[in-house]
């Protein structure tokens, strides 16, 4: 039988040796210690941190609830009274709410009664939420309104300031994005976000207009979509219409503290929808040719186009599945005048028919990682540096 490894408990830094039914414990390397130093000698994280329950649950506890990262769109919530109940990749119940004063906040989804879940499903118009199992009732602000029955039958409280309101959580809107921050003492946001915003300031962002959205939904770990797609080396050999067009000699890496990825600055679509957009307004000659494809650590994509920029929020769904969420963004009010959809359209369509390439090949690693005895990579020193840096990352937050 092949040798497995698989994380045992809630510590990802003691293994398993797993041998038909006799369970072993050994001494083995951390996983930072796997991904750490030069690139070339590096093993990779341990195919178990791909399917095993342990090591999500620790991705829960040490990476997700202690940095920021994202957990909705805007949209979701576009009107006052927009509620939308989300799982955050730290596995918490979070409620999106756009309140009367056109502020979006986020609370955790359970009631101060009792810890009822409040809401199950996206809810429009709401004046309050009220609680299904007695009926608490909380202003869009978090305030506790009213308490029925507080003090006996018939005796209802409109008046609780000794009772909490909801449990806010420390938030942020970016780019048409909610970010969390369930730690509530991570860095500031905007030193966060610094990576990406010093290197893309040359687009205006708040021009971004949020129009064709898209769902897939993705049989692998979370992990393998962000590297699939930091991952330039694949695109000659699982896409070769899009590297027709994207070729990848034409590219260059991004390695930026937490913005991994790369970029190419002779992009040159062929489609009828090419040049018809408008485009971000500051962009020289060359700028207007280059694209850049980047994963925001630790759960976002992001590729910036002169015409469009398209989100892809990966969130983790379980051990071995994640879903992706994908939003894409095109330049002002003009961009979105009725006359350009049919080219709106064609931009959008050029990524569902590549990406449904990519899922097949993360279903099929994740099925070889999870069936097979592989447990070392070699990484290719050329290729292969943003997904080391993003395994490095992983590997650190969660303190093995």
């Amino acid at each position: 039988m092949p040798v497995r490894y698989e994380y045992i408990g809630f510590d990802p830094t003691q293994l398993a040796f797993i041998n038909g039914p006799a369970i072993e414990k050994m001494s083995v390397k951390k996983p930072a210690d796997r991904v750490g130093g030069k690139l070339e000698l590096a093993a990779g994280l341990p195919t178990s941190a791909y399917y095993a329950e342990s090591f999500m649950l620790a991705e829960q506890e040490r990476l997700f609830s202690r940095t920021w990262h994202a957990v909705g769109f805007e949209h979701d919530v576009a009107q006052p009274g927009d509620i939308n109940p989300v799982m955050s990749a730290a596995g918490r119940a979070l409620l999106i709410v756009k309140g009367t004063d056109q502020t979006i906040r986020v609370f955790h989804n359970y009631c101060r009664h009792r810890g009822m879940r409040l809401v199950d499903a996206p809810m429009k118009h709401l004046r309050n939420i009220v609680c299904p199992y007695h009926s608490w009732c909380y202003e869009l602000s978090g305030k506790l309104a009213r308490v029925p029955h507080r003090f006996g039958f018939g005796k209802h409280s409109d008046s609780n300031a000794d009772i909490p309101g909801l449990e806010a959580v420390r938030c942020h809107v970016w780019a048409g994005l909610v970010f969390v921050d369930l730690s509530a003492s991570a860095p500031d946001f905007d030193e966060y976000i610094a990576p990406l915003t010093k290197r893309w300031a040359h687009y205006d962002l708040s021009l971004l207009r949020h129009d064709v959205k898209m769902e897939f939904d993705v049989p692998g770990n979370w992990k393998l979509a962000i590297e699939n797609f930091i991952d330039i080396y694949h695109v000659p050999f699982v896409h070769p219409s899009l590297n027709k067009y994207n070729t990848m000699s034409d590219h260059y890496f991004i390695h930026d503290d937490i913005v991994l990825g790369e970029g190419n600055d002779k992009y040159s679509p062929t489609d009828d929808a090419a040049g018809k957009l408008p485009e971000f307004p500051e962009l020289n000659a060359p700028q207007r040719n280059t694209i850049e494809a980047v994963c925001l650590f630790p759960n976002l994509l992001l590729t910036a186009f002169s015409d469009n920029l398209r989100i892809i929020l990966v969130e983790p769904t379980g051990p071995r599945t994640c879903r992706e969420r994908v939003s894409i963004a095109f330049v002002g009010d003009e961009a979105m005048a009725p006359e350009l959809v049919d080219y709106r359209t064609t931009v959008a369509n050029r990524f569902p028919s590549f990406n449904v390439e990519d899922v097949e090949a993360v279903s099929k690693l994740q099925h070889s990682f999870e069936t097979s005895a592989f447990e070392k990579a070699h990484f290719n020193a050329f290729f292969d540096g943003a997904v080391h840096r993003f395994q490095e990352l992983v590997a650190r937050s969660c303190g093995g």
